[in-house]
């Protein structure tokens, strides 16, 4: 590089480096946005959401057949990432699975497409989010906290289904938290939710077909309640710990 060229490109203005990073935040969000509505708009207007019914997943894995543990897998990964509620798929599993193969199945579909939707949200949000709120200090507070306990903060929302399941998937992206420790969060936090969804609908199937019943299905329905219970519970123990923090200030 000759001296005058160098001489120019020391001149550039110091804020056009930013110019540029805001430009391609503003483009990836942009196209974030827009990818959300396209995936909106077509489970409204078109057929695409019988793609994850459980007539045609059940259809799609039986054609497979030695190969159906990789086709569910599949399915949930890429039903996870486009944000469709996999609850659905959960109790299939462990009609189809059992409550061994099943849970282990949801658990890996489950935790890949939750790294899918991380991974969306990352490189298309994260940017701008940053940007747009980063010299707030509730930002930066949630940032730092993310990057330094992100995976015991997961682990606990995991856990603790106190957020919707997809929600936090994007959420997470738009943080500081490690790619690892939200790994490691959600793929331990999810599997106690994930083998009683899946043992309950499995005892349900065997009792159905007069295999089973029981104590076992009894205990699995149980465990169930008390799952879904758990954030109801877990928001009236929160509000009387204000309550009473208030109290006592």
């Amino acid at each position: 590089m000759s001296l005058p060229e160098a001489e120019k490109e020391n001149n550039q203005p110091e804020g056009l480096d930013d110019g540029v990073k805001s430009g391609n935040a503003t483009i990836k969000l942009i196209a974030f946005v827009s990818l959300a509505v396209l995936v909106a708009f077509l489970f409204k207007t078109t057929g695409i959401g019988y793609y994850f019914s459980r007539e045609f997943i059940e259809n799609l894995l039986t054609q497979m057949g030695s190969f159906a543990p990789l086709g569910f897998i599949l399915v949930y990964t890429v039903a996870t990432v486009l944000g469709v509620p996999g609850t659905i798929i959960t109790l299939l599993g462990g009609v189809l699975f059992g409550t061994l193969l099943g849970g282990v199945l949801v658990v890996i579909g489950a935790t890949l497409g939750a790294c899918g939707a991380f991974f969306v949200a990352r490189f298309l949000a994260r940017d701008f989010i940053a940007e747009k709120f980063g010299n707030a200090k509730w930002f930066r507070k949630l940032d730092e906290g993310m990057e330094r306990d992100g995976m015991y903060y997961v682990l606990f929302v995991r856990l603790v289904p106190v957020f919707p399941f997809n929600g936090l998937n994007f959420a997470s992206g738009l943080t500081k938290i490690r790619f690892r420790d939200y790994f490691i969060g959600t793929a331990i936090g999810i599997t106690p939710a994930t083998f009683i969804f899946v043992n309950a609908a499995s005892k349900a199937a065997e009792a159905a077909a007069g295999e089973g019943g029981g104590a076992g299905l009894y205990i699995s329905f149980a465990l169930l309640g008390i799952l879904i219970l758990a954030p109801m519970i877990y928001k009236k123990y929160k509000n009387r710990l204000k309550t009473d923090h208030r109290g006592a200030s």
